[in-house]
């Protein structure tokens, strides 16, 4: 019998994973939020990786022109904010190209370099959203 677990976090995905070990549950598949939307979105989407985030705002950090924040850019732990940052706007689904603030233009023109470097495959929350959406009737 083949089943599949949808879970919230990566420590909910590792204990569900667990617990299937343990009871020697086969055809168990275990599948996060931001994977199940992919996967209805089709073809061989995914949303970003953590990983490949953080590669793509170290390559782009040097790059920039940031307006405020230039003089903290190659500080130590900025990309770690930065990554942190970029992705709770995307969860949030701020829209920041449409702003006139300083600070949140310079997180925008960040955002477009991070998601040039990014794979073609790898999308935004709201995208994967939007897509898995559009194909509820092949569920």
């Amino acid at each position: 019998m083949r089943r599949t677990i949808v879970v919230h976090t990566k420590f909910a995905g590792h204990m569900a994973r667990v617990e299937a070990a343990r009871t020697s549950a086969h055809g168990v598949q275990v599948v996060s939020m931001g994977r199940l939307a992919a996967r209805l979105a089709g073809g061989f989407l995914a949303p970003i990786d953590p990983d490949c985030l953080r590669d793509a705002v170290r390559d782009a950090l040097p790059e920039i022109h940031l307006g405020e924040f230039e003089n903290i850019k190659a500080l130590p732990g900025m990309v770690r904010a930065a990554v942190g940052t970029l992705d709770k706007v995307w969860r949030a689904d701020i829209n920041l190209s449409s702003t006139s603030i300083p600070r949140l233009r310079a997180l925008a023109a960040l955002e477009e370099q991070v998601l040039r470097r990014l794979p073609p495959s790898m999308r935004k929350p709201r995208e994967l959203v939007d897509l898995a959406c559009s194909r509820l009737a092949h569920a």
